[in-house]
């Protein structure tokens, strides 16, 4: 598998975090501060390698939260070994097995969606951009029936031909000044990745 080797990459390997990813979302936490003394219950939607996940454990740590928990869903077969995760291999598009984990690990609502998932990508951006979309659609319903209402969430986009659009609704349906827009220097530069983030 071919490995984007620069600046992030190295530091990754030297902080212990499994993918460059991490400062990503490290990024959008120094800029939008989605991470809080509040931010108890955490859904992690297909993070593999799950450097976010680390990341989100080492940010409910550092605001000295005792009772986190991070339920992560993916459709490969992972297990990890850090506190107060819970993983699980689960298409998160079955809806009746999401709520029967979820009430399983007593949770009602939820404080923070962090989701970088996207395609097995065949490397045709429009194409991988479209299958990312559907993929997104998938979860809404998730973010609709279990987000706290001052809940945040950020999710992986990638620019299509309705991206647009996208962002209009869920500004309608969340707020136009609740909902952001950011790409971080992380990301590479060709790359077609944006992220959108309620905060």
């Amino acid at each position: 598998m071919f490995k984007y080797q620069d600046h992030y990459f190295k530091k990754a390997q030297e902080q212990w975090f499994k993918a460059r990813s991490a400062f990503k979302l490290e990024e959008i936490q120094d800029k939008f501060h989605i991470f809080d003394k509040t931010t108890r219950t955490i859904l992690d939607i297909w993070c593999a390698p799950w450097s976010w996940i680390q990341y989100a454990v080492a940010q409910s740590q550092e605001n000295k939260i005792q009772d986190y928990k991070i339920i992560w869903f993916d459709i490969l077969d992972i297990k990890v070994k850090l506190p107060n995760v819970f993983t699980y291999k689960q298409d998160i598009s079955d809806q009746a097995k999401v709520k029967e984990i979820l009430e399983q690990n007593w949770v009602e609502k939820i404080d923070l969606i962090q989701s970088d998932m996207a395609p097995f990508t065949i490397w045709v951006k429009d194409i991988d951009a479209i299958r990312s979309f559907g993929l997104i659609e998938q979860t809404l319903r998730i973010y609709d029936q279990y987000l706290k209402s001052d809940g945040k969430f950020v999710i992986k986009l990638f620019m299509w031909p309705w991206f647009d659009q996208f962002v209009l609704d869920m500004k309608k349906k969340y707020g136009g000044t609740k909902i952001k827009l950011f790409k971080p220097q992380s990301s590479r530069k060709e790359s077609k990745e944006i992220f959108i983030i309620k905060i």
